[in-house]
């Protein structure tokens, strides 16, 4: 296939690679049940990897064609490709999606095929169909499986509050999959630099894919390349600091930052990846929790799952990782207040908003328990679908969802999840109260995976209680 025709296809429209069905649009790629979201950057490496299928890219072309900007470095460029790798199931000693050419550059080495849609088809399936009642002028205005902040951002203010206001300089925010982790380190971004008088500068730190110790000082590198312009402005040089052992380059960012009147705000996200660096290097770990628990000058804030418990337990003699960061910010279920604001999109101009009738919202809010991704999910089915039941039996069946709570019920306690198991097996009736946790339904109820009522435990939303109650017994 020539690669005019592939770049027609990556622009107008989705196409194969290998297994994968590619959705540029919808910045997801799919294979058999499976869906992954990409990053929007992360898809544009693919479609320019894609459109040159066969070809060797060097890191020059994917610099001048993707980032178009001077100051990303090699590091950004193999960050990239090895988060495609993952999504795509690749391997780097075994390829087959991604080949490295050394000192040359990377070769999308699967086949690349167009889709069989029709045009017709495939717009109807990015654009869905909308029913008048439930119409908004503005088309889908929900984000499904992505990051947001500014307008597109709902709730959480009073995790917000208490990680800009409160007396604590190192948290951890704690919450399920897709309940919003990086979106409140976003938006806590975006916050704080649109409010200089709160004098905290942001950098965001994405540890995602960090398997080695040597990582953290190019993962570290590539934050401060992101946020140059932010810091350039606050009068940072951060170049002296790129390519710098992390240490060194932490100190002397927390420095320069100090001696401009602010504190470094610093904001990490997927923070389970150092589990796999306490393995590795255990001395590291004690170092890093050392410089992020500076005194002053640094307040840190951690996202990670409940996997993350496994730090603050540590046998040797000094203080487990986790300590100071503890108790956890949890991101439970939004109030009815700001779960009935991000379902009606009520930050949105009024003819962008959907038009959804009293009804559907009171029946949505009930069903969804709160959370905010199924709340994003089941308001963009009720548009395409144009009726409430339809969109319901759609997200029962959505194979990504199941993938998501298997992942949530993995990584809660043996006692915690068969609670929860429990707690849903009494909807149809079962006798036995469940036994509770031996550390009570605390961490459940604070995630939103169960909720009181009545004084009984019940599970936190509709489709969690149908997916538990199909598990084999």
């Amino acid at each position: 296939m020539g690669t005019s025709e592939q770049g027609t296809l990556a622009r107008h429209g989705g196409f194969r690679v290998g297994g994968w069905l590619v959705q540029p649009e919808l910045n997801r790629v799919c294979h058999g049940d499976r869906t992954v979201g990409l990053e929007p950057r992360l898809m544009d490496v693919l479609v320019f990897l894609a459109d040159r299928a066969g070809q060797v890219v060097s890191k020059d072309q994917l610099i001048d064609g993707v980032w178009k900007t001077e100051f990303i470095t090699e590091w950004a460029i193999t960050r990239a490709i090895a988060k495609l790798r993952k999504a795509l199931g690749d391997e780097v000693d075994a390829p087959r999606y991604i080949e490295t050419i050394s000192k040359r550059g990377y070769r999308l080495i699967a086949d690349v095929q167009a889709t069989e849609t029709a045009p017709d088809e495939r717009s109807a399936a990015v654009k869905p169909v909308v029913a008048p009642r439930v119409a908004c002028d503005g088309g889908v205005p929900f984000v499904v499986g992505q990051w947001v902040r500014g307008v597109q951002f709902y709730g959480r203010q009073a995790q917000l509050a208490e990680i800009l206001d409160g007396h604590r300089d190192c948290l951890w925010v704690l919450g399920t999959r897709v309940s919003g982790k990086t979106s409140l380190l976003r938006q806590l971004e975006l916050v704080t630099e649109t409010e200089p008088e709160r004098k905290l500068l942001p950098v965001f730190w994405d540890l995602q894919g960090a398997a080695e110790p040597s990582d953290l000082d190019s993962y570290f590198s590539e934050a401060l390349l992101e946020s140059r312009s932010r810091l350039d402005a606050a009068g940072v040089d951060v170049g002296p600091l790129l390519g710098r052992e992390l240490f060194l380059a932490l100190g002397g960012l927390r420095r320069a930052v100090t001696e401009g009147g602010r504190t470094l705000l610093l904001l990490c996200d997927e923070a389970e990846e150092l589990l796999a660096l306490q393995r590795r290097a255990p001395a590291l770990l004690r170092k890093l929790r050392r410089a992020l628990q500076a005194r002053e000058g640094i307040r840190t804030v951690l996202a990670a799952s409940a996997r993350l418990w496994a730090l603050a337990a540590q046998s040797e003699d000094t203080s487990p990782f986790l300590h100071g960061f503890t108790p956890p910010v949890h991101l439970g279920p939004l109030t009815d207040v700001e779960a009935r604001s991000l379902l009606c999109q009520s930050r949105l101009d009024a003819p962008a908003r959907p038009c959804f009738d009293p009804d559907t919202v009171g029946r949505a809010l009930d069903l969804c328990g709160g959370h905010p991704y199924l709340l994003a999910l089941l308001g963009s089915r009720v548009l395409a679908r144009g009726e409430l039941a339809a969109a319901v039996a759609e997200v029962e069946a959505d194979p990504t969802l199941q993938h998501l709570f298997a992942v949530d019920l993995s990584l809660l306690s043996a006692e915690e999840a068969a609670f929860l198991v429990a707690v849903a097996g009494q909807a149809e009736g079962a006798d036995a109260r469940p036994a509770l946790p031996s550390g009570g339904a605390y961490q459940l109820e604070h995630l939103g995976l169960v909720r009181q009522v009545d004084g009984q435990h019940v599970i936190g939303n509709h489709f969690l209680g149908q997916w538990l109650r199909r598990l084999p017994s």
